[in-house]
């Protein structure tokens, strides 16, 4: 069987590589592929992430969702709402919250351990050697983490003792430094010999809940308990020639999308205004706690009438097809002693808590904006997904609209990207012209317009990776 592989992560390739001569098939890739991202892209993510997933099954020929994304524990602690605020020059500017107090339920492990029983192949302990061996002889960081490190690893990551120590070396030396995580190597050696449903119960959770009760974060093993996927809230789109699948909801990625897509297609005379309008809209509409799947459904119905995170998408020749979006937040600077686990900080990403920092949040599915997707073209089915927090939507709308003009994928993800933000500012690559005056003119192939990940079958297998983030990819 042929697999490929897309990624935003360059160790990803290794860990596919790495188990090439067993015949793996797409499920494989992603899982080896996703926990190598989750403990080597520091910063960037974490293995306390959480995802969506998008995938084309090719035994029964159905798209299908899960969303395994973050959930606030139902109860926030008496006197642990301690504000530690952090700011620094990433992204220009950017205040988040650090601490154990940031922490949210992940649900990436129980994304894996659906995949696993359902549709891989190989046993977890062999997918997870090459993670193992990656932690316990140590890495150098890769580009996308030293671009981020610049700014928050004083700020955000060394102010924790168990962090400091780890990030010792790459303080000392960014760009040449070695990460050794031991205990992680532990951690998931002991995953590999269970399963990944180990997360939630047994020793590791009780030693994850206990570094947050220690340190003043709110998670308990109830809320562990209680964690669920939602499974197939997905929507179905058609636009040109393409067939679109991807999340109904709560994620409000997906409708943003097709919102931008409505936009691009209807040849609007003034589109920076309709773009603003539209960021408008979601702000004004779609950041809200409560049942906001319905409102999205609702969203998505009238138009089919009328960045931190990560990207891996696979593909393999039995025609299964796995698109994946994970992150962790900013981080928490927070690294559990002895699982070597290093927090999320999803309670305290400000532009996701409408309410504000632990605010009405409590056990609420939070604020995405990943859309990983399916979509049928005329000659087979890709995967596509692309990280870059609000610029997920105007990445992957541009990518998309510029294939049903040149049905070329790398043509489409290398062309220039702007991004139009709610104030009317706007960023574009060299080559985008006649927009508006208020425009910044970045490095070609910036890494704030995300990273575009695309892999499939057509008359042959293929991958496409994004030369703004990583550039990753790989066919056995």
């Amino acid at each position: 069987m042929k697999v490929s592989l897309a990624s935003t992560s360059e160790y990803t390739v290794k860990a596919a590589e790495s188990i090439a001569d067993l015949n793996p098939n797409a499920a494989d890739v992603l899982i080896a592929s996703v926990i190598t991202a989750m403990v080597t892209e520091l910063g960037v993510c974490s293995p306390t992430s959480a995802g969506l997933l998008t995938y084309h099954d090719g035994n029964k020929n159905t798209q299908h969702t899960i969303d395994g994304y973050f959930v606030s524990p139902a109860n926030f602690v008496n006197g642990s709402t301690e504000k530690q605020k952090i700011s620094m020059t990433y992204g220009g500017y950017v205040e988040t919250y650090a601490g154990a107090n940031t922490f949210a339920i992940p649900g990436i492990y129980k994304i894996l351990d659906f995949l696993h029983n359902n549709y891989s192949s190989l046993p977890i302990k062999i997918l997870l050697e090459y993670p193992i061996k990656v932690t316990k002889d140590g890495f150098k960081l890769t580009q996308p983490t030293k671009d981020y490190f610049e700014h928050s690893l004083v700020p955000l990551y060394m102010w924790h003792e168990e962090s400091s120590n780890l990030l010792k070396p790459i303080k000392e030396d960014l760009h040449n430094g070695k990460v050794i995580l031991e205990k992680l190597s532990n951690t998931l050696e002991y995953l590999g010999n269970n399963d990944f449903n180990c997360f939630y119960s047994g020793d590791i959770a009780n030693e994850i809940l206990k570094t947050i009760k220690d340190e003043g974060g709110h998670a308990t093993s109830s809320d562990f308990d209680n964690y669920k996927l939602i499974n197939d809230s997905k929507f179905e789109y058609s636009y040109k020639d393409l067939n679109i699948t991807g999340h109904n909801g709560p994620s409000i990625g997906g409708l943003m999308v097709l919102r931008y897509l409505d936009i691009f297609n209807n040849n609007h005379e003034d589109i920076t205004k309709e773009l603003i309008d539209t960021y408008i809209y979601r702000k004004d509409n779609l950041e809200f706690f409560g049942n906001r799947k319905d409102k999205i459904s609702n969203d998505i119905k009238k138009i089919t009438s009328s960045p931190s995170t990560v990207q891996v998408s696979t593909s393999d020749t039995d025609n299964n097809h796995f698109s994946i979006t994970f992150s962790s937040g900013y981080g928490s600077g927070v690294v559990c002693k002895n699982t070597g686990m290093y927090f999320n900080n999803s309670l305290g990403e400000l532009e996701l808590n409408p309410q504000g920092f632990l605010g009405e949040t409590k056990g609420e599915r939070l604020i995405s904006n990943m859309s990983p997707l399916i979509i049928k073209t005329t000659d087979g089915m890709s995967t596509i997904g692309s990280p870059g927090a609000d610029r997920i939507s105007s990445s992957l709308a541009q990518v998309i609209n510029n294939f049903t003009i040149n049905h070329d994928w790398k043509k489409s993800i290398d062309k220039p990207r702007y991004h139009v933000n709610m104030d009317g500012s706007i960023r574009a690559e060299p080559g985008i012209n006649n927009i508006s005056d208020n425009i910044t003119v970045t490095e070609p192939n910036d890494m704030y317009f995300g990273g575009v990940c695309v892999t499939g079958i057509g008359a042959k297998l293929y991958t496409h990776g994004d030369k703004r983030r990583g550039d990753a990819t790989w066919i056995n």
